[in-house]
């Protein structure tokens, strides 16, 4: 049984792009995922040539939605992230939504807000803060996100590793073929 819709930062997502299928395991967990358009960019800027390429490569369909938000400074630290976790927060804040954030600036944010996410943490590896995160599986889903997290934070090593799209895919500059 997946549970309705959940709000993602960049972080999590680019995980997912790791693991063989990471998006369809996520549709197991998630009926559909909202991101803000700053996100979008951040998972297909430099790889692909917009954001239809990269969904087409991951080939989620309408699992993964766009959604504009309008950043406006609504809470203490803003200042600190980048504009991708602002309006992911923002986003899970207007929506009241769960939202899955990897950086502990974030997970601070969102926690003095009262949101309820998800994300590796060093010292856990599913964090509820606010409200927790429910579900008729948690404690598997615990589990699977700790090791889903562990290897991709040990493969990842504080760094965006990706691997490149086909050569079809990428983007080129003006002029070039």
């Amino acid at each position: 049984m997946a549970l309705s819709i959940i709000v993602s930062d960049a972080g999590p997502l680019i995980s997912l792009e790791k693991l063989s299928n990471g998006y369809g395991w996520m549709q197991q967990l998630y009926g559909q995922i909202l991101i803000p358009g700053a996100v979008s960019q951040e998972l297909y800027q430099g790889m692909f040539s917009d954001w239809e390429a990269y969904r087409d490569y991951y080939n989620f369909g309408t699992f993964v939605s766009v959604i504009d938000v309008a950043t406006a400074e609504i809470f203490p630290g803003y200042e600190l992230l980048d504009i991708g976790e602002r309006q992911a927060i923002q986003l899970a804040w207007q929506q009241q939504l769960p939202l899955l954030i990897e950086e502990e600036r974030g997970r601070q944010a969102a926690k003095a807000l009262g949101l309820r996410f998800s994300g590796f943490e060093l010292s856990t590896p599913f964090s509820r803060i606010g409200e927790p995160l429910r579900s008729p599986f948690r404690t598997s889903l615990s589990l699977r996100l700790a090791e889903l997290w562990a290897g991709v934070f040990r493969a990842r090593i504080g760094e965006r590793r990706r691997s490149p799209p086909p050569a079809a895919i990428r983007r080129t500059a003006p002029g070039q073929s």
